[in-house]
């Protein structure tokens, strides 16, 4: 056990909380995977999806430091961070797209965009994007994917379980309806 807290915005470290650092690490190298593809499957761009789940681990952290970590399983409330930062990138987006400012493409985030895309589980979800909207695939990726229970997907979602059951029995049914797009 390390004693550690996070002061302010900077990230000063004060020794007054107690803080197992290893137990967090662990759950990093766990969890990046995972939260990097719910991030991309959000954002739907490497880049951003790195910037996503690098950010909502530093928010982890920083909660968990100060004591606010999660209260049962850490993936659905790791999860549940990553969703919101999600949002409120989109929403700054939107806010500021009337600004007249060039997309410029990086030649490294489009070889990393390309080396998803090309993976065949990836393939397979880009085919799923186009059958079934966005609520449903992030429903259907929280409980395929991640395995999570009702309960968990649904407070993701920030949903009631039945609507979140709803969301998952409708993207089924979408798939149903066009079985080609299920096929890998």
């Amino acid at each position: 056990m390390i004693g550690l807290s996070w002061a302010g915005e900077r990230g000063v470290l004060e020794a007054d909380r107690t803080f197992d650092l290893d137990r967090f690490e662990r759950l990093y190298e766990r969890s990046w995977p995972d939260v990097f593809r719910y991030a991309w499957l959000i954002a739907r761009n490497h880049h951003d999806a790195e910037d996503i789940a690098a950010e909502a681990f530093r928010r982890a952290l920083e909660s968990w430091a100060a004591g606010r970590g999660p209260q049962g399983e850490p993936m659905p409330w790791l999860l549940v961070i990553t969703r919101r930062i999600a949002i409120d990138r989109a929403r700054r987006r939107r806010l500021i797209a009337w600004l007249p400012m060039d997309e410029a493409r990086d030649r490294e985030d489009e070889r990393g965009a390309q080396a998803i895309r090309s993976s065949e589980v990836w393939m397979w979800f880009e085919r799923l994007c186009e059958v079934v909207p966005a609520s449903q695939r992030e429903a259907l990726f929280l409980r395929f994917v991640f395995d999570l229970a009702d309960a968990d997907g649904a407070a993701v979602m920030r949903t009631s379980v039945g609507n979140y059951r709803t969301l998952v029995s409708r993207g089924l049914a979408a798939l149903r309806r066009q079985p080609e797009a299920a096929e890998r």
